[in-house]
């Protein structure tokens, strides 16, 4: 399916992700954010009537990294609406069959999903971010550029990987914890934890010792 797409967010992120949907074969309808702007079409509370009325043929969710708490929000306002939130894959990305996505995903270019892998909705997959065989990556996540996953990775839900983190087979990443860019990590990441570094340490909570 392609149409006219309605993205939730006209930063930069989004603006990517309008870039990725024309790669796709979508032609953009507009955005809408909390700033007005070129292209901005209302904000939150104009997203259902923008649905209703017509005005578009689906939604996709565009904020990106500095807000995930945003993303889950603004999914969770499409689906209320009843808007189609289509799975975007950039035709440079390479996805296994036996590969599952959930709706509202983006692939951009150069993304490698290997066999058996299972994304959820609503998950950003950045260029060049690579999950090999077997890997889970729940909804609403965020793979940075050039991450990569080697086999049997789990990232929960809301998780951030940053750009350049290598995850050893096996290793879990817990429900909204954040890897650092570049971090090598060994060991499981413990929901909400901050791991830095190689091999990746979580560092302490502000205030703790």
């Amino acid at each position: 399916m392609a149409g006219r797409l309605l993205i939730l967010g006209a930063g930069g992120h989004g603006r990517a992700v309008a870039e990725l949907a024309a790669a796709c074969g979508w032609s953009i309808a507009g955005f809408t954010d909390r700033t007005p702007g070129p292209g901005v079409l209302g904000g939150d509370d104009d997203v259902e009537d923008l649905i209703r009325t017509g005005e578009a043929d689906a939604a996709i969710v565009g904020v990106g990294n500095t807000a995930l708490y945003r993303r889950t929000e603004l999914f969770e306002l499409l689906k209320k609406a009843g808007a189609t939130t289509p799975i975007l894959v950039h035709p440079r990305a390479s996805v296994a069959g036996t590969c599952r996505i959930g709706e509202g995903t983006v692939v951009f270019p150069g993304v490698v999903l290997g066999a058996a892998v299972e994304v959820g909705d609503n998950v950003v997959l950045y260029s060049n971010a690579v999950a090999e065989h077997d890997c889970r990556i729940a909804s609403h996540a965020y793979l940075s550029p050039g991450a990569i996953l080697s086999g049997s990775v789990t990232v929960e839900a809301s998780a951030f990987v940053g750009a350049g983190a290598v995850l050893l087979p096996g290793i879990s990443v817990g429900r909204g914890a954040t890897v650092g860019a570049g971090a090598v990590v060994t060991a499981r990441v413990t929901a909400g934890a901050t791991v830095l570094g190689s091999p990746a340490r979580q560092i302490a909570p502000r205030g703790g010792a």
